[in-house]
């Protein structure tokens, strides 16, 4: 591969790609922890849910976790534990409303905690955790912000 033959784009495209590539590898050398959620909601206003966040693709992805769903008449119960590694940003659905939707976005710590970063209506928090996904800000400094 001749970097000096591509063109800018192609360029921009391989370095994005190479970043991906390299934050994967990084996350796979950090601690895992084994986490627990159990969340009770009406299903017909939301469905409680656990999700790694990550960035691909210029844009926020979810990975959802395989969690159990115990139905009633009205309620639905999701619980089970789920791993997650230092650094990841977890997104937990507890429930909701007719007008409010109950999730957060939590930072796993390197002491395997859970620290919330950003409630879902919380744009300028969310915006920051989007920096770190995207490897422009430090876990310290997305911490710092959430104080």
């Amino acid at each position: 591969m001749n970097l000096e033959l591509m063109t800018t784009e192609e360029l921009q495209t391989l370095v994005q790609k190479a970043q991906e590539i390299l934050a994967e590898r990084q996350r796979e050398q950090k601690e895992t922890f084994v986490l627990k959620f159990e969340a009770t909601s009406d299903p017909r206003k939301g469905t409680p849910y656990v999700a790694r966040l990550f960035w691909s693709n210029e844009k926020i992805e979810r990975d959802f976790y395989p969690l159990s769903r115990n139905y009633g008449k009205k309620e639905v119960t999701v619980s089970g534990d789920f791993s997650a590694k230092a650094g990841d940003i977890i997104e937990m659905r507890t429930g909701g409303s007719w007008k409010n939707d109950y999730r957060a976005w939590y930072i796993v710590t390197v002491d395997g905690q859970l620290k919330e970063v950003a409630s879902i209506n919380d744009t300028r928090a969310k915006a920051r955790a989007q920096e770190y996904l995207q490897g422009k800000i430090s876990a310290d400094e997305l911490t710092e912000s959430a104080r």
